[in-house]
């Protein structure tokens, strides 16, 4: 029970902390030290320390010196994780077009309606929306793998603070996109569901990098 217990309290710290990199409570380059955290989330230093190890594996965090710091993903890198992105997430669509069922048609517009009624929230809240809308699209495709594909590039295009749907407008063609999608996803088109869902991800693509860009621009010196 002991054991169990220790467990569990890995397992919330690890999803606790994972979480605060996705909402931008740490941010990229924060040195994340065992002490401080263990003080913070009022735990010992060894399930802190677990935590910490599986975030690195992940890629969320990296070691820079002796300190594990909140991973900082250069443009290259963003332009890798996209282009496997829009090749997936197209995958996805395709096969939740020939696979799906009527549940989850359902499930799809009921994310959709959620997106539709979250117009004025905060940009964490409406990227978390988004998410789901995405991750209920990937199940449609009834594969697993490519699920836990997507899941994994997710988190790292999820560890910039701020979302690419925090843009003037996007997230008005997010819902338009997403709106699209479904369609063809009802209609069973796998080759429009397919292309439709590249063109939304090659869309957020461009807008990530140009967020990038002028991050980049704003901390250079003048």
């Amino acid at each position: 029970m002991r054991e169990q217990t220790a467990l569990s309290t890995q397992e919330s710290l690890y999803t606790r902390l994972r979480t605060a990199v996705l909402n931008g409570e740490f941010r990229p380059g924060m040195i994340l030290v065992e002490t401080a955290v263990a003080e913070a989330y009022g735990v010992s230093r060894t399930p802190v320390r677990e935590a910490l190890r599986a975030l690195e594996k992940d890629g969320i965090l990296q070691q820079r010196g002796r300190h594990l710091v909140v991973r900082v993903t250069t443009l290259e890198e963003v332009l890798e994780i996209y282009d496997c992105r829009i090749v997936l997430e197209g995958v996805a669509a395709g096969w939740a077009a020939r696979a799906r069922t009527d549940n989850d048609l359902e499930l799809l517009e009921l994310a959709l309606q959620e997106m539709t009624l979250a117009a004025d929230a905060s940009p964490f809240e409406k990227a978390t929306v988004n998410h789901a809308f995405h991750e209920r699209l990937w199940r449609s495709s009834h594969n697993a793998t490519l699920v836990d594909l997507l899941a994994r590039l997710e988190v790292h295009i999820r560890r910039y603070p701020e979302p690419t749907v925090s843009q003037p407008g996007r997230w008005e063609e997010a819902v338009a996109e997403h709106t699209a999608i479904i369609e063809s996803i009802r209609q069973r088109d796998e080759e429009e569901a397919a292309r439709l869902s590249r063109a939304h991800m090659a869309a957020a693509r461009d807008i990530r990098v140009r967020m990038v860009h002028t991050r980049e621009a704003d901390i250079a010196p003048s």
